[in-house]
């Protein structure tokens, strides 16, 4: 399409998206006529034209194109403020650019004069403001830095560093680029890219000249916040261009921009940071290829083609193409946005592991001169058969011994053993590590989907992933609760081995797309960051069920631990236990964890629901019926739920799951707890134990065992049980409340005191923490601070009303009468929540009561707690807070009928 062509297009194309879609059928039979190329472009572009509040048509822009902007030249000298103009710089169809002189500071700048037509509306500044004020905030060094914007009589200008070297464009341009510059340039642009999104900022225009490269190899992106700006305002695709030459055409500019789009803006379609991942993409393909993947001979074409058409391989226009550049880029480039990188962090990642591994290969083949062909061969039998890349030889190591000296072949079989050496010393450390693990931890597993909706996949496969190498004897795999708290951080490899003492640590990125899942998992020594072993999986999700047993045969053959062949047999019959072979059975049971695991949130019942219908779909399936009765169990021992009904459906639930499996130990541990409810000790500690045997690293298990030998009387093996719980899970917030609350118990408060102060290290906003701090406070005598932890409890249960009514009542008449109406406040909400229903255990009551010195209330109620067999009773005669009843002779009756 040629200037006149496009100007016909664009004139009829603006009257007809003034007019009501019925009436623009007409007007078309009229202008066009029987030109029916030049219909089907406007009708083209109005197809593609799809409003909305926060993103516009892509067809749209290009429609609303200036064509060539009406500019008039600054002459040299003139000011703008404190800015003297040297020369034009650059032009598009926002307007001029110029280099400056800042008379203030003495240094160059850059000075973008904003043309009428998009500073006429006070909206568009406003918005164009805001915009470049969140650019400049985000103070990369990679991204075009903003100093200032100004205002001269009616011109708006912006003020920005000047950057001496050219765009990306120029660049490569000039001569083939190599694969190395190509990384390092693409390195630096995903690092500022992550910043931005990290500050939810959108390029939205990435394409080589946005970018601009200085003479060393630096790089800077410009126009950060300004293409979203020009997609509310239905301006044209290409008005950031700021190094377009005046004399392009049109339909250049426009076909240059079109070229980095995205399918969701060609379409109209809302984007978000996945956009720039896209148009990157086609920037790196550029690059590598000489051209772009979905470049056409029109802007229709080029639509047509960004739209349905896959790119070719980049090995067909480049030679010596990494797999895994072809693999990252395909990745970039994937239509449906929820299949691209969902993170710039992600590909910025995979990005260094490329530059790293070819640096390496690098640096192996430079460390091994020209020897023997048999070197190759020698020195990977001697390293263990490790992936080695060697240089090429002309001549092999006998030809050499024929046709030199025997000085000369000494000489040469010495350079060879010294190969051989260099490459034990170089590689035995790595072959080390393989070959025995004792150590792990199994990191949160990243949803990359692009959907929260599934957020229960990838933490049920990291969860199922623990639970199976737990199995394994001679294996430490660190549980849960430790592992989740890294979850949604950037925490190194090296960070993590040493605050959890392990030696490995294995990552995975899960990927749902459509009815096809797909992994990708690494293993990493935590010591050096190398990566000791990466697989991919893609299957469909009808095989996920058999793909979670591939993935744990895969990292416990890689991990090299040193089974004896019982333990061998024993570890192949747990892996073949798939208890359900029914997907959706499978993902219906992770879903009932990733909801059991939201206690006490609300949505914590949610859990129920998923596990019964894992139920419903397979009667058979053990682990649902154990999550069943793990999810009546912890309502019951927290007085969530009527104990008689929750414990009695939590055994109904735990006996069918072992009548299926003997072996889970979860259910043991369920049935553990009903029997202490019935008053059966002897039985609850021989299930307990059971639990144990079955899996020594069942951390929960090991906890409540503590907690039962605390209500024995047996402190000494209570506090060792405590220790290995802390040994499995040394991070785990809610294990280490445990030991503060044994502490607690036994009396020791300057102790308690201490191991809260180490919890709250962990996390802080742990409620419960800090109101066991104020009580331990409060037994040693210190007002003011537990005052003062109360207030932070009530406050981050966003109860601030409560918190701000009890530091003013200390403040006024002292901490007795601050406890009173604390405790009156708390009473209240109980007699709230029984009014509407909902269930209060009796110790909530009695503990209320006994706060308010009430010793009749409380008698009654811990009698009812007696009667509801509440486990939780047994704290009377542990916590200092009811030493006010303890001289009346029905308290010591009270303790003798429970024991």
């Amino acid at each position: 399409m040629n200037r006149n062509e496009w100007q016909k297009v664009k004139k009829i194309f603006d009257v007809a998206l003034e007019l009501a879609p019925n009436q623009r059928k007409q007007f078309l039979d009229d202008s066009c006529g029987n030109d029916d190329d030049l219909r089907l472009e406007v009708e083209e572009l109005l197809a593609s034209f799809a409003d909305s509040f926060m993103e516009q048509s892509a067809a749209a822009e290009v429609a609303s194109v200036i064509i060539k902007a009406e500019t008039k030249n600054l002459e040299a000298g003139k000011c703008f403020g404190h800015y003297e103009i040297v020369r034009q710089i650059g032009a598009g169809g926002m307007g001029e650019v110029y280099l400056a002189q800042d008379k203030k500071l003495d240094r160059k700048v850059a000075v973008k004069i904003l043309n009428e037509k998009f500073s006429r509306d006070e909206s568009n500044l406003q918005r164009f403001t805001q915009e470049a004020k969140s650019a400049s905030g985000l103070n990369h060094p990679h991204i075009l830095v903003i100093y200032e914007i100004g205002t001269e009589g009616n011109t708006h200008y912006i003020v920005s560093e000047f950057i001496k070297g050219v765009t990306l464009r120029e660049h490569f341009g000039k001569s083939p680029m190599k694969l190395s510059e190509m990384l390092d340039i693409s390195i630096q642009i995903a690092g500022a890219l992550s910043a931005a999104h990290t500050a939810n900022i959108v390029h939205r225009d990435i394409k080589p000249e946005n970018i601009m490269v200085r003479p060393d190899g630096y790089v800077k992106i410009l126009d950060f916040g300004l293409a979203k700006l020009i997609e509310q305002q239905k301006s044209l695709i290409g008005l950031e261009d700021e190094t377009a030459k005046q004399d392009q055409t049109a339909e250049g500019v426009i076909l240059g921009t079109v070229n980095y789009m995205s399918p969701e803006q060609a379409k109209g379609e809302r984007v978000d940071g996945r956009t720039d991942v896209f148009s990157f993409g086609v920037m790196i393909y550029e690059m590598m290829a000489g051209r772009t993947p979905f470049a056409g001979d029109s802007m229709s074409e080029t639509l047509a083609n960004l739209i349905n058409s896959e790119p070719q391989p980049l090995s067909h226009f480049a030679t010596n193409v990494p797999d895994e550049l072809q693999r990252i880029v395909s990745k970039m480039l994937r239509k449906n946005k929820d299949e691209r990188y969902q993170t710039m962090k992600g590909l910025l990642a995979d990005l260094k592991d490329l530059r790293e591994t070819l640096a390496f290969r690098e640096r192996l083949e430079k460390s091994h001169p020209p020897a023997a062909e048999n070197a190759t061969k020698i020195l990977q039998a001697a390293t263990g058969g490790a992936n080695l890349q060697t240089a090429e030889t002309n001549s092999s190591f006998v030809r050499q011994i024929e046709r030199r000296k025997a000085l000369a072949a000494f000489t040469a079989l010495i350079v060879l053993l010294a190969a051989i050496g260099l490459g034990i010393w170089y590689f035995g450390g790595r072959l080390a590590n393989t070959k025995q693990i004792e150590s792990i931890a199994v990191m949160p597993f990243v949803n990359e989907s692009g959907n929260a909706d599934v957020e229960y996949l990838s933490d049920g496969m990291t969860e199922t992933l623990i639970s199976s190498l737990s199995q394994l004897p001679k294996l430490n795999v660190k549980a849960r609760s430790s592992v989740f708290r890294y979850k949604g951080k950037d925490t190194d490899a090296q960070t993590v081995g040493k605050e959890l003492n392990v030696q490995a640590i294995l990552n995975g990125i899960v990927v749902q797309r459509g009815q096809d899942l797909a992994l990708h998992i690494e293993l990493i020594d935590a010591q050096t960051e190398i990566v000791l072993w990466s697989a991919n999986y893609k299957q469909p999700m009808a095989n996920l069920v058999s793909l979670q047993s591939e993935i744990t045969r895969d990292v416990s053959d890689k991990l090299k631990i040193k089974l004896s062949g019982v333990d061998k047999q024993k570890f192949a019959q747990q892996l073949a236990k798939n208890y359900t072979a029914n997907t959706e059975a499978y993902q219906l049971y992770l879903k009932g964890r990733f909801y059991w695991f939201k206690f006490p949130a609300k949505e914590y019942e949610k859990s129920r629901d998923y596990y019964q219908q894992a139920i419903d779909v397979d009667p058979n399936y053990a682990l649902a019926y154990a999550g069943l009765g793990e999810y009546y169990a912890l309502g019951a021992v927290w007085g969530v739920f009527p104990l008689d009904e929750s414990w009695s459906k939590a055994e109904a639930a735990a006996n069918k799951a072992l009548a299926l499996d003997d072996t889970l130990p979860d259910a043991y541990n369920v049935l553990s707890g009903f029997k202490e409810f019935h008053g059966d000790l002897a039985g609850a500690e021989q299930y307990l134990r059971r639990a144990i045997e079955l899996n020594p690293n069942y951390a929960e298990a090991r906890s409540h065992y503590s907690i039962f030998l605390f209500q024995a009387g047996r402190s000494e093996e209570a506090f060792a049980q405590n220790k290995k719980v802390l040994e499995l899970e040394p991070l785990a917030v809610g294990y280490n409340h445990e030991l503060a609350m044994l502490f607690y118990w036994t009396r020791e408060y300057d102790r308690a005191v201490e191991q809260c102060l180490k919890t709250l290290e962990l996390d802080p906003n742990y409620v419960s923490t800090h109101e066991l701090l104020g009580y331990a406070y409060e037994q040693k005598r210190m007002p003011k601070e537990a005052v003062a932890e109360w207030s932070k409890a009530l406050r981050l249960t966003e109860d601030n009303e409560t918190a701000t009514m009890l530091e003013r009542t200390y403040a006024a008449s002292g901490f007795n009468a601050a406890v009173r109406a604390l405790w009156q406040k708390k009473l209240e909400r109980l007699n709230e929540k029984a009014k509407r229903g909902e269930y209060i255990s009796a110790m909530n009551y009695a503990r209320a009561y006994t706060r308010l010195a009430d010793k009749e209330q409380a008698f009654a109620w811990l009698a009812k707690a007696e009667q509801e067999r509440n486990l939780l009773i047994f704290e009377i005669k542990l916590d200092g807070i009811y030493d006010s009843l303890r001289d009346d002779p029905r308290f010591q009756d009270l303790l003798r009928r429970v024991g």
